[in-house]
C-alpha cells in the first residue's frame, strides 16, 4: 500500500508542478490552456492519495494505543506531513471554488476577493510544506538514496515553481481588482 501511494504522490507532483506553471501563465495573462480535464484526473489520484494515507494514519495511531507509546516528540515530522495535508486538502476545496463557478451551466470566473487571493497563497504555502517534508521519503521510496546530490536541485526548483504560483495569484488579483 504504501508503494502504491508513492507511486500516486509521485504522479500527482507531476501534475501538480504542471498544472502550477501552466495555471500560472494563464493567471498573468500568457497562457490559454484549458485545464479542466487535467485538473479534475489530478484531484481523482489526489483523493485516492487521501484515503490511502487516512488509513495509514490510522493504523499508526491504533498501533500507537496498542502500545501506549506515541512518541509525539519523536514524530514530530510525521505529524508534521499528516496536518500540511490536511491543510492542502482544506485548501483545495477553496481553490476548486475560486476557479470552477458555473452560472445556469455557463462557466464563468467568480470575483478574485482578498480572501480568495490569502486561500491561494496559503494553499501554496501548505503544499510547499507538504511536498518538502515528505520528498526525502518519496526518493527513498523510489530507492534514490543518496539525496545530498539531488536535494538541492529538486527544492530549488520547487521553491522557484512555487514563488512563480504565488506571484501568478499576486497579479492575478491586482488585474481582477485594478490595484
Amino acid at each position: 500500500m504504501r508503494r502504491v501511494n508513492a507511486v500516486l504522490a509521485m504522479a500527482i507532483l507531476v501534475m501538480f508542478l504542471i498544472h502550477a506553471v501552466l495555471g500560472a501563465l494563464q493567471l498573468i495573462g500568457f497562457g490559454t490552456v484549458t485545464m479542466r480535464t487535467f485538473a479534475w484526473i489530478m484531484m481523482a489520484l489526489v483523493i485516492v492519495h487521501v484515503v490511502i494515507s487516512t488509513v495509514l494514519t490510522v493504523k499508526s495511531i491504533m498501533t500507537g494505543r496498542e502500545t501506549g507509546a506515541f512518541y509525539f516528540r519523536e514524530n514530530r515530522l510525521f505529524w508534521a506531513r499528516r496536518i500540511s495535508g490536511f491543510a492542502v486538502m482544506v485548501l483545495l476545496f477553496f481553490h476548486v471554488a475560486a476557479f470552477s463557478y458555473t452560472d445556469a451551466g455557463v462557466y464563468r470566473l467568480a470575483w478574485f476577493t482578498t480572501a480568495r487571493l490569502i486561500t491561494q497563497l496559503l494553499l501554496v504555502a501548505s503544499i510547499g510544506v507538504h511536498v518538502i517534508s515528505n520528498i526525502k521519503p518519496m526518493l527513498i521510496s523510489f530507492g534514490i538514496k543518496s539525496l545530498k546530490e539531488r536535494a538541492p536541485e529538486i527544492l530549488v526548483a520547487l521553491s522557484f515553481i512555487l514563488l512563480f504560483a504565488a506571484a501568478a495569484f499576486i497579479i492575478y488579483y491586482i488585474r481582477w481588482n485594478g490595484v
